[in-house]
């Protein structure tokens, strides 16, 4: 069951905010969200954007202040109790950046598999299946007897997210799974989460600090003050690509079909028609707390206040102009079209 839109995780103006003693923390500031069913995603953000409060509201560990979120057509704002407990076994699996809150380590790795469908209540012989069946998943059915000691570290952590779908669970969180191991360990994560997720069409939703993560997912959303501020989208298409040399009748080998990705980065609209403007293209502008909006043929120009910027220490808007050009020209083209239509709204401007 998915909510009413088709949507496995609905999120909209969702608030959380943390009482310490009189001091009220503000996580989440209606952060709008979506996912689709069998979407693998991440979650980038600096620390205390809110990114991995939002994972814990989405697990069930948290809950929110304000606003409404769905998963698989269950009101998380409403179920408590047993009801709560219900959801975390059954609809969500959990991988943590530290394998120790994972596992088990006096354990094998197949009985820490079979562990929470102990809990769950199922048979032996079907907890031996699923938990061999989800090994192999892994890549580790020849590991299934050891014990964490014996495990590497990217070992531990694939056997983690075997635990995670102890439960056949429809959503995956991961909270920075690559946080502890070096790169190559941490593309053989990234692999296995793409294997999983196209093996068992698992929603999953990754929150990570990896600056690699645009290329292992389908879709990356930035979390900036608790708030959804961008989104990057990869699109795959098949392209036809030139063949060197002539084939066994002597005629030129006809072109073959190669994949070429692509990224698209959108700056996020909420529900309110709202926005954020990158931090950086602000203060290359000289943007302050005030801006005139134009319509052009191609869209909406936003432009500076006179006398309301922000002009920085010892740097002029004009040299702060500059870089962004100097920082257009050298950015790679899937990076180039929000640079290039500010550049040709300050052009207008200037003219």
């Amino acid at each position: 069951m998915t909510t009413e839109n088709g949507y496995i995780v609905e999120c909209h103006n969702l608030v959380k905010i943390y009482k310490i003693a009189d001091l009220e923390v503000v996580a989440l500031q209606g952060l709008d969200l979506v996912v689709n069913r069998g979407e693998l995603m991440a979650i980038v953000g600096a620390s205390g954007s809110g990114k991995s409060t939002l994972l814990n509201i989405l697990g069930g560990l948290d809950h929110p202040s304000a606003g409404k979120i769905y998963v698989d057509g269950l009101d998380l704002l409403k179920i408590t109790g047993s009801a709560m407990d219900k959801y975390r076994r059954e609809k969500v699996g959990f991988v943590w950046q530290q394998t120790g809150r994972n596992l088990v380590p006096y354990l094998t790795a197949e009985e820490n598999v079979e562990l929470p469908m102990v809990v769950a209540g199922r048979s032996p012989r079907e907890r031996r299946r699923w938990a061999a069946e989800l090994l192999e998943a892994v890549e580790l059915s020849d590991r299934r007897h050891h014990k964490l000691s014996q495990l590497s570290g990217g070992q531990q952590q694939r056997v983690a997210i075997a635990v995670a779908l102890a439960n056949r669970p429809v959503l995956l969180l991961a909270d920075e799974p690559t946080g502890e191991v070096d790169s190559a360990t941490a593309e053989t994560i990234f692999s296995t989460f793409r294997r999983l997720n196209k093996a068992f069409n698992l929603t999953t939703i990754i929150v990570t600090h990896d600056p690699r993560i645009a290329t292992q997912v389908d879709r990356v959303v930035a979390i900036r003050d608790g708030k959804t501020s961008t989104e990057t989208i990869r699109e795959v298409s098949q392209v036809e690509q030139a063949v060197e040399g002539a084939d066994e009748n002597g005629e030129a080998c006809p072109p073959e079909q190669v994949e070429h990705v692509s990224y698209r980065e959108f700056v996020v609209l909420d529900s309110a028609g709202r926005l954020q403007v990158p931090q950086e293209y602000r203060e290359m502008l000289n943007i302050g707390d005030r801006v005139e909006l134009d319509l052009s043929e191609e869209g909406i120009i936003i432009r500076p206040v006179e006398g309301r910027g922000m002009e920085s220490e010892g740097s002029t808007v004009e040299q702060q102009r500059q870089s962004l050009y100097a920082d257009y020209q050298e950015a790679p083209p899937a990076k180039r079209g929000f640079a290039s239509r500010l550049k040709r709204a300050l052009r207008q401007r200037r003219s």
